[in-house]
């Protein structure tokens, strides 16, 4: 799953609110966490160094229910050009917020099924036992993550730190197995805003996968989310990774005609 479902902190919004081009004046500034900060003023935007590419920036709207103009787009372009990156890459899309990038000349690199669940039920426990994530935890956690997602899709300790922090309340979970000395074989991020659920970042390390990890992430995820009272919840993955679609499967998920789109450009739009 790559990259995470972005959720808005406000629960209550439930329309899509478009924006002009026409205060796309952007100011930039390093944040006092390394991101840099991209203010126009109706659209709250900050950017950081993709893992696998230094040269890449990329860029996160911090309101996902904002649809940034192709205007947006370009001011954040030339601004990310003169702090010396090359190329920008956007989080995971809604149909509406892609077609603006498509218009601000900006190409299609990745598409995402959506799939939602109905009222998590309990599930039995997990065949292995989860343990919490501490700070200590994220050098390996981000290991853990290059592994399975490779250099071009990878997240980083920062950005594993702002998934955990993209909902007002997460949990995050990880699996140690004797095998694995070195460090954890898999971690998952969920978090919930109001009555939703998202399962935000889910990574096992190949050494590990099909061994039970996943699904004992999943069970503790999905059981924390029931007692909740959670009404739907939320994952996204890649449309072809059939091992990922299978596990969602599994456990209630079902594919929605939506699906996601994350896009590049170079910032020279």
């Amino acid at each position: 799953m790559c990259p995470a479902l972005r959720s808005t902190r406000n629960a209550t919004h439930n329309t899509t609110r478009n924006t002009s081009g026409g205060d796309a004046a952007v100011r930039t500034g390093l944040t006092p966490t390394g991101h840099i900060r991209l203010t126009p003023s109706t659209v709250p935007a900050r950017a950081q160094p993709c893992p696998g590419d230094r040269t890449m920036a990329q860029v996160v709207v911090l309101d996902g229910l904002v649809v940034p103009a192709p205007e947006h787009w370009r001011s954040w372009g030339r601004s990310l050009a003169e702090a010396g990156y090359a190329t920008m890459r956007t989080g995971a899309l809604s149909p509406r917020q892609a077609h603006q990038a498509e218009a601000a000349g900006m190409r299609c690199v990745q598409e995402l099924a959506l799939l939602d669940l109905h009222r998590p039920a309990t599930l039995p426990r997990p065949g292995h036992r989860t343990r919490r994530v501490r700070s200590e935890h994220l050098p390996a956690m981000a290991v853990v993550d290059r592994a399975a997602f490779g250099e071009r899709w990878c997240l980083d300790e920062h950005m594993i730190t702002d998934v955990r922090r993209a909902t007002p309340s997460h949990r995050s979970r990880l699996v140690l197995l004797r095998a694995a000395a070195t460090g954890p074989a898999g971690f998952l991020i969920s978090g919930r805003a109001g009555r939703t659920g998202y399962i935000q970042r889910l990574a096992v390390h190949p050494s590990a996968q099909r061994s039970g990890v996943a699904t004992a992430l999943m069970a503790d995820a999905l059981r924390w989310m029931h007692r909740s009272r959670l009404e739907r919840v939320f994952v996204n993955t890649h449309v072809e990774n059939a091992a990922a679609l299978e596990l969602y499967r599994r456990h209630g998920f079902t594919v929605m005609p939506e699906r996601l789109r994350v896009y590049e450009s170079t910032t020279a739009l």
